[in-house]
Order: structure tokens, then C-alpha cells, then sequence
């Protein structure tokens, strides 16, 4: 059986829009920095279109990454999110229910080519933007510190 990632849900969901059990496939999991209560993980899913990384697992489904069931390239099915916007104005989508429909190694590697989705509405990629902006493309993310441009150093 062949399993499609559901097209457009990225940016359906992003946008806090009432997606049906939406498919994408999980590129990056991360758990980020927390000083009260259970960990938490920060997703980066794909859609095949576009990948996002504002997406956080609920704690109920920690045991899915503490399990290494949730493990890059992995496809899942998200049975419910909701869309929170965190105290510095970011907007996640926090994943309630999911269910891992294919393991990494059935899915045997990335799903289509996507491409960053936007969160500020103008072009996907961000080395597309033309030279004539007044504004450089990461000016908004360098104003607005977080796990996204804090996290980035490896082990």
C-alpha cells in the first residue's frame, strides 16, 4: 500500500484550519530546553510540499520519542492538534494524537522535495528573496530569540 503525505497541511494547520487526520512524515525531532515539568519535543514535519518546525508533541506522547518510536523519517498521522501561540508571540502546533503509520525504514527516506514554509507569508525559501528587499529575510528570526536560533549547536 502506498501511503501519500497530505499535500498543503503544513500551511492548513499552521494556520490553525481544521485538517482530517493529516499524514506527514517527521523530519527532526529535538527535545528543547525546559526547567519546569516533563521534557518537551519539538517536531519538524513535512508534508512533501513544505516542512515546518513549529510543531510540539503533547507530553502524554513523550513515551513515542522516550521509545524511539518517533524517529526522523518516520510517517505519521495526526489524529488531533491544536494551534498555541507561545508567550514571545511564536505560533506551534501542538500534537495531541498521532499515530506512526510507517516506520523510517518502510518509508526509505525523505518524501518529496519540501521546501521551509514560510510563517510570514512571503516566499517559501528563503535564499529566493530578491536582492532589492530592504529587509533582509532573517531580520525577523534574529528579533525573536528561541530554540530555533539557540538549539543549533551539535554534540
Amino acid at each position: 500500500m502506498t501511503l501519500e503525505l497530505t499535500r498543503g497541511a503544513v500551511e492548513a494547520l499552521f494556520k490553525g484550519s481544521q485538517v482530517n487526520n493529516p499524514v506527514l512524515q517527521l523530519l527532526n525531532i529535538r527535545q528543547i530546553s525546559n526547567n519546569t515539568g516533563p521534557p518537551r519535543y519539538r517536531l519538524m514535519m513535512s508534508d512533501g510540499q513544505h516542512l515546518l518546525s513549529s510543531f510540539l508533541l503533547a507530553t502524554q506522547l513523550n513515551h513515542l520519542a522516550e521509545d524511539n518510536l518517533l524517529v526522523p523519517q518516520c510517517v505519521c498521522m495526526l489524529r488531533r492538534t491544536t494551534t498555541n501561540t507561545l508567550s514571545d508571540g511564536r505560533h506551534v502546533v501542538v500534537v495531541v494524537e498521532m499515530e506512526i503509520v510507517k516506520s523510517a525504514e518502510e518509508a526509505g527516506g525523505k518524501i518529496g522535495n519540501p521546501t521551509p514554509y514560510s510563517t510570514d507569508g512571503k516566499l517559501s525559501s528563503p535564499h529566493k528573496v530578491s536582492s532589492t528587499t530592504s529587509e533582509p529575510a532573517s531580520a525577523l528570526a534574529a528579533e525573536v530569540p528561541g530554540p530555533s536560533s539557540t538549539n543549533n549547536n551539535n554534540k
